[in-house]
């Protein structure tokens, strides 16, 4: 069993270590920080944390609408519990891409379904996403109750340009 959680725990360490990354790969680890809703901080075998960015979809930012309560629900669904990163890639600021599951749901697709995320077209691979927000926008859940809901992307490209 050592010899296995050694092989592991080597084998975690140069992926991670050394960017070789290249393909989708599967991971476990323990939540242990939700940064906003759409970005965590896990615990890995070999006690390394690991910032990763909830893949397709793009959450309120802290200081927008909804920011806070989105925040506030992905720790519901998932702080302190072990759960499997589905990893895709890397983002501009070297974190970690990944779809999360806990118990076979995927996390990511339930924040958007729940109306806490916007499906994010610009990186989206599968339609359900879409189709999950669709559904939300048309029963009002979350953030679809506010009569004007800015996309995420919009509130950074305002706040850039200083008119938020």
């Amino acid at each position: 069993m050592k010899k296995i959680t050694f092989l592991f725990t080597a084998l975690v360490f140069f992926l991670f270590s050394h960017n070789a990354l290249s393909a989708e790969r599967w991971v476990n680890c323990r939540v242990v920080g939700i940064s906003d809703g759409d970005t965590i901080t896990c615990l890995l075998a070999n006690n390394k944390q690991l910032k990763v960015r909830l893949a397709e979809i793009d959450a309120p930012e802290k200081a927008q609408a909804f920011g806070n309560r989105a925040k506030q629900m992905l720790a519901q669904l998932i702080h302190k519990t072990q759960v499997t990163l589905q990893i895709s890639d890397y983002d501009r600021y070297g974190r970690t891409v990944a779809t999360i599951y806990k118990d076979r749901e995927n996390i990511n697709l339930k924040m958007v379904q729940l109306g806490m995320a916007w499906a994010y077209t610009k990186y989206m691979r599968h339609p359900e996403y879409l189709q999950m927000q669709q559904i939300a926008q048309q029963q009002r859940i979350g953030l679809w109750r506010d009569p004007n809901p800015m996309p995420p992307s919009e509130f950074r490209k305002l706040k850039r340009q200083g008119k938020k």
